[in-house]
């Protein structure tokens, strides 16, 4: 049995075709379909029904599947493992953070260990903390920031910081008026926001939900410098964590009357091996920030 057999039998087994594996893998089908056949001669029995449009697992399938993924893992740990006794000279960290945290509350974070680890590339991933939870999940990434609603038990974490949502307009917004927003008052008028996969959704959907109103969603970006001139040019409103605004963005902000914070928390995958730039990150990070 060879590890690439077993790669083809998991892209097959999750592509659910082999043409659609060959895609993925930039491999010939004959060549897949080959290391397949042979590996289910060496199991002695089938892996797959085969269809007509595509193929499903048989039950051995499904439980070979198992052990595909967990000696696939392994293997990728075991090398890991490997390129970390080469010290910290080289190496990726490779973090998925949020837009705003990632442009205004973390740069100083990222400098001071760039100063500390000069031979390490560091890679930052910008998406919201829904998403950033599913590729923590999904393996695609080891470190992630994210909020705290989205830990879940496959994850380990370190708290970061806590921070308030507080609504963002331009001066002669009438809400400017206000010392406090009520939430009836926030969903009267025209919404910019991030999209799906940012925190901001999670706030819409509790606050309309408890005042039985829908939001009036007038722009939908994920370019906060976008957001920011559509405030200031007031054709909308939006909820931005408080870190977000600056002295010189000519935007003026208001508290929520029920006043709306934001757990943030670095968090990775339990059983995920973190190569040793990314763990050198993670404790960098939690011995000067979290707690």
């Amino acid at each position: 049995m060879e590890l690439r057999q077993l790669k083809y039998f998991l892209s097959v087994a999750e592509q659910g075709s082999i043409s659609a594996a060959s895609r993925k893998l930039n491999l010939a089908q004959p060549a897949i379909s080959s290391a397949i056949k042979k590996l289910e001669t060496e199991l002695e029995t089938a892996l797959f029904y085969r269809q007509e449009r595509g193929v499903s697992l048989t039950i051995a399938g499904e439980e070979f599947l198992v052990h595909a993924r967990q000696i696939l893992k392994q293997t990728a740990d075991a090398q890991l493992s490997m390129k970390n006794l080469s010290g910290l000279d080289t190496g990726v960290v490779e973090i998925g953070v949020p837009s705003m945290i990632g442009s205004y509350y973390f740069p100083p974070i990222l400098m001071a260990f760039k100063h500390q680890y000069p031979g390490l590339q560091l890679n930052v991933i910008d998406d919201g903390t829904h998403n950033i939870q599913q590729m923590l999940l999904n393996d695609e990434i080891e470190l992630g920031v994210i909020a705290d609603q989205y830990l879940t038990p496959e994850l380990d974490s370190g708290t970061l910081v806590k921070e308030e949502m507080v609504v963002c307009m331009a001066a002669d917004h009438p809400l400017a008026q206000k010392e406090r927003i009520e939430y009836k008052d926030f969903l009267a008028h025209e919404l910019v926001l991030f999209r799906k996969g940012y925190y901001h959704h999670s706030l819409i959907n509790r606050i309309s939900r408890e005042e039985k109103l829908s939001p009036k969603i007038a722009f939908s970006s994920n370019l906060l410098p976008l957001i920011k001139s559509i405030i200031r040019q007031g054709y909308g409103i939006s909820p931005m964590w408080k870190v977000a605004i600056q002295d010189d963005d000519s935007i003026v902000t208001r508290r929520f009357s029920k006043p709306f914070y934001i757990e943030l928390s670095l968090a990775w995958k339990k059983d995920r091996f973190l190569s040793s730039a990314n763990q050198a990150f993670r404790d960098f990070v939690l011995a000067n920030v979290g707690s």
